[in-house]
């Protein structure tokens, strides 16, 4: 059986308020040639019923069900090993998040056109109890590679965190992987993952769609620091991880290397948004 164009993976736990709105804006996708996979991560709401539902009417719709509950890190990981196992691509989908209809279908375009991309991207639509905005990235945050060994190095690498939702090409799962697990945290892992992939030149933007991010989920009081030192510690470990990244650019200066150590501990402050001192 030929593997579909595209697996839509639903990592869950405890997502009966959301969840069924978050399956129909799949279903209801202009591009129809995709599988659909909710992982149920143990839930203990009504969430298993809500799936066996929705997957008695949909059959591009399945369950995967987990008797162990794991963290929401190794919860999405799994979704990204399964996302590239079964798919030609593959995106994420948290239960309570939305898009435009034509979400799948313009992404996959830009991965078609685009065979050295490894992600497609497109604007962020944050919606919140006062209305919504679009979120951008900066022109900064396309072609770095080709601005980067001509010295030209942001102060900040900007763009939406809510791209770890764009449609990925199934051969990304190793780099994903490889940085999946180094943060030790959910806070920010979405941002430093994607960092790779923009600072490499990996990621194809799409501006006519919108993924619709429910904002207000409380993960940085879950998972973000405490104390000045744990703190420092996030955000040193934040900059590193992302400064490595310089080892797979071409050689460039010495003063391009240090603009490039800023670019990252900045970034890093903005992702963390932990402000250690009155300027840093």
């Amino acid at each position: 059986m030929p593997k579909p164009k595209v697996v839509v993976v639903f990592p869950v736990y405890n997502g009966e308020k959301t969840l069924t709105s978050s399956l129909r804006c799949i279903a209801g996708q202009t591009f129809g040639d995709f599988e659909a996979i909710i992982l149920d991560n143990k839930s203990t709401d009504k969430t298993l019923d809500i799936a066996e539902q929705f997957c008695s009417w949909d059959r591009r719709f399945s369950i995967v069900k987990f008797e162990e509950h794991v963290s929401a890190i190794e919860n999405f990981a799994r979704a990204v090993q399964l996302g590239a196992e079964r798919g030609e691509y593959f995106c994420l989908r948290a239960c309570d998040d939305h898009s435009s209809q034509d979400f799948l279908a313009r992404l996959v375009e830009a991965l078609d056109a685009n065979p050295d991309k490894l992600l497609a991207a497109c604007p962020t639509k944050l919606v919140g109890t006062s209305g919504s905005r679009i979120k951008v990235p900066n022109d900064s945050a396309l072609n770095f590679t080709e601005k980067y060994v001509f010295g030209q190095v942001p102060r900040n690498l900007t763009f939406p965190a809510e791209w770890i939702y764009g449609l990925y090409r199934s051969s990304s799962k190793e780099m994903l992987m490889k940085r999946w697990f180094e943060l030790g945290n959910p806070w920010c892992l979405a941002s430093y993952i994607v960092s790779e992939l923009v600072v490499l030149g990996l990621v194809v933007y799409v501006p006519e769609p919108t993924l619709d991010f429910t904002e207000g989920s409380g993960s940085d009081k879950r998972y973000g620091a405490k104390g000045f030192r744990n703190k420092f510690e996030q955000r040193l470990k934040y900059t590193m991880g992302c400064y490595n990244i310089s080892r797979k650019l071409p050689e460039v200066s010495l003063t391009t290397r240090i603009k490039f150590f800023r670019m990252c501990w900045n970034d890093a402050r903005r992702k963390t948004r932990y402000k250690l001192f009155r300027i840093l």
